[in-house]
């Protein structure tokens, strides 16, 4: 919802960055694989020091060059098709990994492996959608998008580190990864309804 609805709020954010990039002549593909690069290299530090605190620190820096690739490339007038697919596979990729490292030092695996289904799902259903009619990007304000799903995760986790509460006997990031199981595929049927208007209205189909 913040990706689709908001973003262009945040360019006030960016553009400067963006603009001192494009003088520097940094490509908008370089900095996408910059960021992902720092997504693996701060989930190998997680795994390798179990520093949560630091780790979420390093999430956030390279979420900010993941924010800062799109407005180089528009800024610097090199919008490409490619680019646009190779950030959204350069995304899944992040977000997977993040998942399972944290997985792995929290020892969460259900739970997380919960929410990355789910997470897929919600890509799935609108690039599949996007398969069988003309979809555009504003039609789809969903409720746990990327930058959602990515907010509630880091912060849940970052808190659970300085929020001694335990619910149930389980810790704070344990029920944020509960919440995030619920909402993500939540917004995945959320999304299939959706499909199936749009489908049915482009295809002038009848019910079923």
């Amino acid at each position: 919802m913040i990706t689709t609805r908001y973003k262009s709020a945040f360019t006030f954010l960016t553009d400067p960055v963006a603009r001192v990039l494009v003088q520097l002549g940094v490509a908008p593909t370089a900095i996408t694989l910059a960021g992902l690069f720092l997504v693996f290299v701060s989930c190998l530090f997680l795994v390798m020091t179990h520093q949560i605190l630091v780790f979420c620190l390093l999430v956030g820096a390279a979420s900010v060059l993941d924010a800062i690739d799109g407005a180089v490339a528009r800024g610097g007038g090199r919008v490409t098709k490619f680019g646009s697919y190779l950030d959204a596979v350069c995304d899944r990729y992040a977000e997977g990994v993040v998942v399972l490292a944290v997985a792995a030092v929290t020892g969460y695996w259900v739970l997380s492996g919960i929410v990355l289904w789910g997470a897929l799902l919600v890509s799935y259903t609108k690039a599949r959608a996007a398969m069988e009619v003309p979809v555009s990007n504003q039609e789809w304000p969903d409720l746990m998008e990327r930058t959602e799903r990515g907010v509630v995760f880091i912060v849940g986790l970052a808190a659970s580190q300085v929020i001694p509460w335990r619910g149930g006997g389980h810790d704070l990031f344990w029920w944020t990864l509960v919440v995030l199981s619920i909402l993500v595929h939540a917004t995945a049927i959320q999304r299939v309804l959706r499909a199936r208007r749009l489908i049915r209205q482009r295809h002038h189909a009848t019910s079923w």
